[in-house]
């Protein structure tokens, strides 16, 4: 690490505990800097503790987990700071003479045209700092990332046979070089003008213009109809709770209140039209983090990542009609988005000749990687979400479906890896054709002619992405009741939510694009499959992996999170609280019907402006889907936090 980052760090962190402090005596909901009330202050400010329960990286359960991290260690000294200026400037754009009278002049003008209406004019403004000390002080997997990824030793024989192969052990310096710099430039400091919007309303008509945050829907932690805005993992992931996660981006939003329309009350109609190049592995979570999904951020540098985002002409864009009709809730939605997983696509090293080489190969190696695209088609989402209570039974139903079209997806590959060595035309190169691996496949050792060792392959090979279409939908009861025995004052509050998605007309090997470990490559794979096979043309040179007269074929080939085409997931939390509101006790648990579960109690204790927050995750279950991927992560956080 650099002393100028350790410098910034070592500055910025203070900051939080300073600024807390200065508006400390000033209580309440936001804090009013004038005397008209018309300019509001008010901030969120808290440093969070996680410390590991259990071992990241361990062999015998996802042994790609990395950088490993013993139980104790921590895993997040997490420092967040959120400032949030509100102007109301009705009264200056319309009596004042500054910038702000071209808003009044605008009103006027409106006026003249008879819609005489007084306009409304405010704006926000909201900065954010997001800071990480575990890579200035914390376990040295972390703050020496460098030096543990030189002690890195890969599933490779060293061996270099000139023009054909190259192979070693060790990561290139300049590898790991790009990799830590990548990891300290966006993970460690933030500082950001989060949100900056123009807000104008005039009767039944209302406009926000500017960075912004627009959600739809009815669920919490997951998302249907609320996939407007990217969310931002890099900091914890799903750890992280939901509104803290989601990027703002630039967007003119606008609603006009329609009224009651008959049997209809309370209807308006909302449209949006947005920035659609910004993605979500932008910058995404670098690898070295602890909270790299699965063996992801793994060293591999025979392959390269590349984000292909939409371009800056590219929108995101829709609108939705809501109503209410006889207690019941209803919305139809129809938009245009770009969803946060992509869908990857690969693409094989053609021939080249690289810096110290004597002959050209296509053999992937540092200098010549395969590329793995991330691709984010742009998607139609058209849903409709209903809430309506129960009065009789203390509870309220919510629900949403939505059909997602052109849903980016991935596939893990199938096929015999002995046959990528067969020839074009011969049996074995067309049982790997009719596969159709190129389409969203993730294994390259099943893409015809991946092992080339002549030669033959002179250009890339080029991949292609995976896009089904799918039917989302999620029921969700929200129930308020006593129990006495546990609580005389207050009741318990419980919230469940069960999801599910179907895939059109699927693969059948669907995955998350995430590995959990890695299986042996085929027999007949020159230099890193078995030795002792006769059939291997290049035995007598040596290779595989392992002890010397105990070699096997090197485990280089990709398993990655199943998928299943149907599936369910269900969520529940329970909560309550004491002593008037001081003590807020909860438990969290998510049910992957694919076999993960995860389990959070935890303990809030309010005493205003102050909240210090103690929980902890655990996390079990088959590698699989979202929860499996973030298995070897339990943890306990303590947090303590000023909000006014």
């Amino acid at each position: 690490m650099t002393k100028t980052i350790r410098r910034q760090l070592t500055i910025a962190l203070p900051l939080v505990v300073a600024l807390a402090t200065i508006v400390g005596p000033r209580v309440g909901w936001a804090y009013s800097l004038d005397a008209k009330n018309e300019m509001k202050l008010s901030a969120r400010a808290y440093t969070a503790v996680r410390v590991g329960v259990e071992d990241i990286g361990a062999q015998d359960s996802n042994p790609l987990n990395y950088p490993s991290s013993g139980v104790g260690h921590v895993r997040q000294n997490r420092y967040f700071l959120q400032l949030d200026y509100d102007h109301d400037i009705t009264r200056i754009a319309n009596t004042g003479w500054g910038a702000a009278r071209l808003f009044g002049l605008f009103d006027q003008l409106l006026g003249t045209t008879g819609w005489t209406t007084a306009s409304t004019w405010k704006y926000t403004l909201e900065y954010r700092f997001e800071g990480e000390g575990i890579y200035a002080y914390g376990p040295s997997e972390y703050s020496e990332s460098a030096d543990k990824l030189r002690r890195v030793r890969l599933n490779v024989p060293n061996v270099t046979i000139p023009g054909l192969v190259n192979l070693s052990r060790e990561l290139p310096p300049a590898y790991i070089r790009e990799r830590t710099n990548r990891l300290l430039r966006n993970a460690q400091i933030r500082n950001r003008l989060f949100v900056a919007y123009l807000d104008w309303e005039k009767g039944p008509l209302f406009m926000r213009v500017g960075r912004q945050v627009l959600a739809w829907g009815e669920t919490d932690v997951f998302r249907l109809l609320d996939n407007i805005n990217p969310l931002d993992d890099s900091f914890g992931g799903f750890f992280i709770a939901l509104d803290e996660r989601r990027l703002p981006i630039e967007m003119v939003r606008t609603s006009y209140q329609l009224g009651n329309v008959g049997p209809l009350q309370d209807m308006f109609v909302e449209g949006f039209a947005a920035n659609g190049s910004r993605v979500a592995t932008v910058p995404g979570i670098p690898n070295g983090s602890p909270w790299s999904p699965g063996g992801i951020g793994y060293p591999n540098p025979s392959v390269a990542t590349r984000v292909k985002a939409p371009e800056p002409t590219d929108v995101r864009g829709g609108a939705r009609l809501v109503f209410t009709t006889m207690d019941v809730t209803a919305t139809l939605a129809h938009y245009y988005t770009y969803l946060d997983v992509p869908g990857v696509s690969f693409r094989l090293p053609g021939v080249k000749q690289c810096a110290g080489e004597t002959t050209a190969s296509n053999t992937a190696r540092f200098c010549n990687p395969i590329i793995a695209y991330q691709n984010f088609p742009r998607v139609a989402i058209s849903g409709a979400a209903i809430t309506f209570p129960v009065p009789s039974w203390y509870t309220i139903v919510r629900s949403e479906v939505a059909y997602f079209n052109g849903e980016p997806m991935n596939r893990q590959g199938r096929g015999n890896p002995n046959d990528t060595l067969a020839a074009k035309g011969t049996p074995g190169y067309n049982r790997l054709v009719a596969q159709n691996n190129t389409e969203g496949g993730l294994d390259p050792f099943v893409y015809p002619t991946f092992i080339d060792p002549f030669g033959a392959r002179k250009k890339p090979l080029y991949g292609t992405v995976l896009k089904r279409d799918t039917f989302n939908m999620s029921l969700g009861f929200d129930i308020n009741r006593f129990i006495r025995f546990l609580n005389p004052t207050q009741t318990f509050f419980f919230s469940t939510q069960l999801f599910y998605k179907h895939v059109f007309d699927s693969p059948g090997d669907l995955v998350l694009p995430v590995p959990y470990r890695n299986i042996a490559v085929g027999s007949e794979t020159p230099l890193v499959g078995n030795p002792n096979d006769p059939n291997n043309q290049f035995a007598v040179l040596g290779g595989g992996c392992g002890k010397p007269g105990k070699k096997h074929a090197c485990p280089l080939r990709p398993r990655l999170y199943p998928l299943v085409d149907n599936h369910f997931l269900q969520t529940l939390l329970i909560t309550t609280s004491y002593s008037g509101g001081r003590i807020v006790p909860l438990l969290g648990m998510f049910y992957d019907w694919q076999g993960a579960f995860v389990l959070q109690p935890g303990v809030q204790l309010v005493r205003d402006p102050f909240r210090v927050v103690f929980d902890f995750t655990h996390i079990s279950g088959a590698p699989t889907g979202q929860f499996g991927a973030v298995r070897d992560r339990d943890n306990v956080r303590f947090q303590f936090e000023f909000v006014f």
